[in-house]
């Protein structure tokens, strides 16, 4: 059996009124024999709609401690963090955003590319928000961080990547993460459907095109490989942020166990 196929046998969803995409990335093997520690690490859609029991179960019953919410400035601004806000918890807001997709008194952004458009904003994000980006690391690597859940507004493109540098950091090999990426794809017509209603996106969304609509391995794994070419790889694109081995390393023995 492939290890993506362990992944999708072992997938974990969790039922949380008022988040469509919300789910958690354990179990999942690592290249070095150890995998990642069932409830340590969630990732979600946009957090504003939870309802107070919603809310119970994630601080409560899941016990998550903090929050890494990578929405711009702009979405915070008008859609508000939810009943989340009222709660004490370390909050960490690390907006992932692209340089020249900005659109004003909009949160879609514009695609700046015309040849595989997904990848090409996915490394936008790494050369435009780097602090951002290895701030997740950072952020997620501090003691007493873990549980911790992840989110923008789709939890796919923005969440995907974190999740992917987090993933990748800790030695998940390159498929596993590709197929957990994948793992939301039959919830984006749902979770379009409610970006389209919110006013921080409206309609114009539908002026996006048609592959920034679905959620393939294959893009997770072609931006992976254009990072190895481009930076070196995840770790050194980290070292080159601040995020160097040691705290990877601290973030690695918090979030995987052995598999023995």
């Amino acid at each position: 059996m492939r290890s993506s196929d362990v992944y999708r046998a072992d997938m974990a969803w969790h039922s949380l009124d008022g988040a469509l995409n919300f789910r958690e990335v354990g179990g999942l093997p690592t290249s070095d024999g150890r995998r990642l520690r069932r409830g340590r690490l969630f990732r979600s859609d946009t957090l504003q709609f939870l309802t107070e029991d919603s809310v119970r179960r994630l601080t409560t019953d899941l016990g998550v401690a903090t929050v890494v919410d990578l929405r711009l400035p702009y979405e915070v601004q008008v859609e508000g963090r939810g009943p989340l806000a009222e709660l004490p918890h370390r909050y960490h807001h690390l907006p992932f955003l692209v340089r020249g997709s900005e659109q004003q008194g909009n949160a879609t952004p514009r695609f700046t590319s015309e040849d595989d458009v997904i990848v090409q904003h996915y490394l936008g994000y790494l050369a435009s928000s780097p602090d951002a980006v290895a701030g997740v690391v950072a952020a997620l690597a501090e003691p007493g961080a873990l549980p911790a859940v992840v989110h923008c507004a789709a939890g796919k493109d923005r969440t995907g990547v974190a999740v992917a540098v987090v993933l990748t950091a800790v030695g998940v090999p390159a498929d596993v993460i590709a197929a957990e990426y994948a793992a939301g794809a039959e919830r984006m017509d749902e979770v379009f459907g409610q970006l389209r209603r919110m006013k921080s996106y409206g309609e114009r969304l539908d002026a996006l095109p048609a592959e920034a609509r679905i959620t393939e391995a294959t893009t997770m794994a072609r931006f992976l490989a254009a990072v190895e070419r481009e930076y070196g790889g995840v770790r050194r694109f980290l070292d080159d942020q601040g995020v160097d081995d040691a705290m990877v390393e601290q973030l690695r023995e918090q979030l995987t166990e052995s598999a023995g």
